[in-house]
Order: structure tokens, then sequence, then C-alpha cells
């Protein structure tokens, strides 16, 4: 009884962190500001929350280039101009 409550918590938080990583950047960002505020509100880690924001603030939607925001800026240039 016990190892299907495990199994079945892992198949969860698996589910979960694949819908994560699928949702496009814009809806992840939302739901992690979301989620930060949730835990602003509880209570809960307000040092962690503040670096949340701040790393909302400053990063490019691929997080592998930090400070450029490339990404995004191509992506609005790319909608600006349709041929």
């Amino acid at each position: 009884m016990i190892q299907n409550l495990i199994v079945g918590v892992i198949v969860v938080l698996a589910g979960l962190y694949a819908l994560w990583i699928l949702l496009p950047d814009a809806a992840r960002r939302r739901a992690a500001a979301w989620l930060a505020s949730l835990a602003s509100r509880c209570g809960l880690a307000e040092e962690n929350t503040r670096r949340l924001h701040a790393t909302l603030a400053t990063h490019s939607s691929c997080s592998e280039c930090a400070g450029c925001k490339g990404c995004a800026s191509a992506v609005k240039k790319k909608i600006a101009a349709p041929q």
C-alpha cells in the first residue's frame, strides 16, 4: 500500500516537472511570479521570493545569457515586422 502511494507521488511530481519544462516562457514566468507572491503572502522564504523576483526581472527567456535579453528582443522584432 505504501509503495503505491510513493509511486503515485513520484508520478505526479514527474508530471508537474514535465508540465513546467514544456510551458512557454511567458507562462512559466507568470507561474513563477504567482508562486513567489503566494509564498510571500504566506510568510515563507521572503529572501528567496525577493531573489526570484530579481531573477525574473533580469534573466532572458533562454536563461543561458542572463544579461542580454537578446532572445526576447528578437521575438518582438519578428512579430513587429511581418512580411
